[in-house]
């Protein structure tokens, strides 16, 4: 079932190229998450990667957003883009 990114209200505006298309709930994507003060990882959620002490990012299915919408935890998220190879 795809994204509906308007009902996901903790997530930062993304690109139009990436609202311009569908996600399919295992389709997987890069999300950054910001958590609220004091507040703990979501346990559905392994990080790759620490950039602050309430930021992360995580690789998750598409079909998780929606459960990181409902996590009290989570303060907004956004989705990551690639970035262009620079030759």
């Amino acid at each position: 079932m795809p994204i509906d990114f308007k009902s996901l209200r903790k997530l930062e505006t993304p690109q139009t190229s990436v609202m311009g298309r569908s996600l399919d709930d295992s389709e997987r994507v890069v999300v950054l998450v910001k958590l609220r003060d004091g507040a703990k990882r979501p346990s559905f959620v392994t990080p790759r990667t620490e950039i602050a002490p309430r930021i992360f990012s995580a690789e998750i299915d598409a079909g998780q957003l929606q459960k990181l919408q409902a996590d009290p935890s989570v303060e907004s998220m956004s989705l990551s883009q690639s970035l262009p190879l620079i030759k």
